[in-house]
């Protein structure tokens, strides 16, 4: 969000495109954000998941001589137990942030959808429309948000 005073958009931009532009970079940076930690619990769990199956199939299974055996020493072990709740847990914050990934990434994409309409507004003077390709270029390559197309 810097960038955009850091880099010299002042003759290319009014007031109010640069309000959206930044606004537009905030929901970019938040759905990556989101999106990196929906990636994470996946992950977690997935390595919890194997992790499971090792300690149940070659710790668990093995020491039983019947099924019923099996099942009993599962449902008395506080490990297995710790292992549920963790799933749970871990199912419960997985559907929460994929909610507000989908979420943030319908907010960015709206405010992106509504630059590329609302061009004319944003870039009243023909100076400004002649050099907006510029500051696309820049989001682009900066924030890799494409603003030239929907």
């Amino acid at each position: 969000m810097n960038a955009l005073n850091n880099w010299k958009v002042e003759p290319y931009i009014s007031d109010i495109c640069k309000v959206v532009l930044q606004t537009l970079i905030e929901k970019k940076e938040r759905k990556d954000q989101l999106d990196k930690q929906m990636k994470l619990w996946a992950f977690y769990s997935s390595l919890m998941g194997c992790l499971s199956l090792i300690y149940l199939y070659g710790f668990k299974w093995n020491e039983a001589e019947s099924v019923r055996a099996a099942v009993a020493s599962l449902a008395g072990d506080q490990m297995v137990w710790f292992i549920f709740v963790y799933f749970l847990l871990a199912g419960v914050q997985w559907k929460r942030m994929k909610k507000k990934c989908s979420k943030a990434d319908e907010e960015f994409e709206s405010i992106r959808k509504e630059i590329v309409e609302r061009g004319d507004d944003l870039w009243p003077r023909p100076d400004m429309w002649n050099n907006r390709h510029q500051v696309m270029e820049f989001i682009k390559s900066e924030y890799d948000i494409n603003l030239y197309h929907k």
